[in-house]
């Protein structure tokens, strides 16, 4: 995008003899060569949208909260519309020719569409949800589409934050006597339930493993990160966290060829095996947590309306043992119950595309982040998160991030293939 690189001689100009030109400049320089101070801020939101969901205060239901969401509309999502016309619509323009964007358009749209036959009583407010959803992946690409070190640099700050976060709350709980369950949560926020901040600090675990060699002491910071994580993810005894963690791990050598991963993916086969034939009480004693019974009345759920749904964010109800559910603990049939089969064969289409681009380009770091989100994501999301186009929360780490990177990885690659086309060198 030439666009993009118009920024640094026009913030060059404004900033001169500005007394805080220094203190502002090196504040930017974790920024690509030619970036704004619009993606300076659209860094900063991208960073926040990540980290609030673990220290904001959370609504009703464990929604994000309002002044949650506003952040997130200053620092965020008017950043990115910004951007998008600033630049005059040049992210589109290098993410439209990608079949996965195409497909992903394609999902917000029959979303969309939907609304009409939702019954809803507000339904703007599930419009924003899906709009929000495309800002998001916009204002990564326009963030970090041109440059990998910048997204590794910012994955790593979150990682970080979330390391510290789970820190803050497995300390207290581990010095607490009595605690009122024996299940950690974070905090008070969308990720007050086990589940969920289990599956968000175990994503975050996965893509710090992955991340490119950093210098020794961002190398240091992130290790000591991913032990925070691990601890907490250990003391939320969520089963379906622990599985996807060890399926992304046994099929690591597939993408990360090497001793480590290989030496890793046995004992983790081992430890399988064990659990196999020595089972631990952590995963008996729950039962199977009425999963197969959603299951069913999530299908009874879907053959009463399979070709067009209920509609993007309708509500429901399932009665499986006393409680009443608002979901179906699973993305796919949540996607078929909402969007109908037209709605999950969409996903099940972006989902394989997000695979293949991680795969085609898995020497690259990110790549590598890609592949495992997508196993330990294809794993989790069948027991929990089942939310795909909603306010922001722990689902977006599993979805939306693995496929905004895959975007940018598809985008390079497109772009590099144009520049040299015999046509351009002509």
């Amino acid at each position: 995008m030439k666009a993009l690189a118009t920024g640094k001689n026009s913030d060059n100009e404004a900033l001169r003899g500005n007394p805080v030109r220094l203190s502002l400049l090196a504040l930017k320089g974790m920024l690509p060569a030619g970036s704004g101070w619009g993606q300076f801020l659209l860094g900063i939101g991208m960073v926040w949208m990540m980290l609030g969901m673990v220290v904001m205060p959370a609504g009703i239901s464990y929604n994000p909260s309002r002044v949650y969401q506003i952040t997130l509309v200053v620092l965020l999502y008017l950043p990115t519309l910004g951007l998008v016309v600033f630049y005059r619509g040049a992210a589109w323009r290098e993410l439209w020719p990608l079949p996965a964007f195409r497909v992903f358009l394609l999902l917000l749209a029959w979303a969309t569409l939907s609304l009409c036959w939702a019954q809803l009583h507000r339904p703007g407010d599930e419009f924003g949800r899906v709009l929000s959803v495309l800002l998001f992946v916009l204002g990564w690409h326009i963030c970090t589409g041109h440059d990998p070190r910048y997204a590794n640099r910012l994955l790593l700050l979150v990682g970080a934050g979330f390391g510290a976060c789970a820190l803050a709350y497995s300390i207290p709980f581990l010095l607490e006597t009595s605690p009122a369950d024996d299940r950690i949560v974070a905090g008070e926020g969308v990720m007050a339930t086990s589940n969920y901040a289990a599956a968000a600090m175990g994503a975050v675990c996965i893509w710090l493993i992955q991340l490119a060699q950093q210098r020794p002491v961002y190398a240091t910071i992130r290790w000591l990160a991913v032990c925070c994580l691990l601890v907490f993810i250990a003391l939320t005894r969520t089963r379906s966290v622990w599985l996807g963690m060890a399926t992304c791990a046994l099929f690591a050598p597939l993408w990360y060829p090497g001793r480590w991963s290989k030496a890793l993916a046995g004992l983790v086969l081992l430890a399988a095996l064990a659990a196999l034939l020595w089972p631990l009480p952590a995963l008996l004693d729950r039962g199977t947590s009425y999963r197969p019974e959603i299951f069913q009345h999530a299908l009874a759920l879907i053959y009463a309306h399979p070709w067009l749904g209920l509609g993007q964010g309708a509500s429901f109800i399932i009665d499986v043992g006393g409680q009443h559910l608002t979901h179906s603990h699973n993305v796919l049939t949540q996607a078929a119950i909402e969007l109908g089969l037209p709605g999950l064969c969409i996903t099940l289409a972006m989902w394989a595309l997000v695979a293949w681009s991680g795969w085609r380009h898995r020497s690259q770091p990110l790549a590598r982040v890609v592949l495992a989100l997508w196993v330990y994501a294809s794993v989790v999301l069948q027991f929990d998160l089942p939310q795909l186009l909603d306010s922001p929360r722990p689902g977006w780490l599993l979805i939306w991030l693995p496929f905004a990177i895959a975007l940018g990885l598809e985008a390079r690659t497109h772009g590099t293939r144009k520049r040299l086309s015999p046509g351009r060198l002509a």
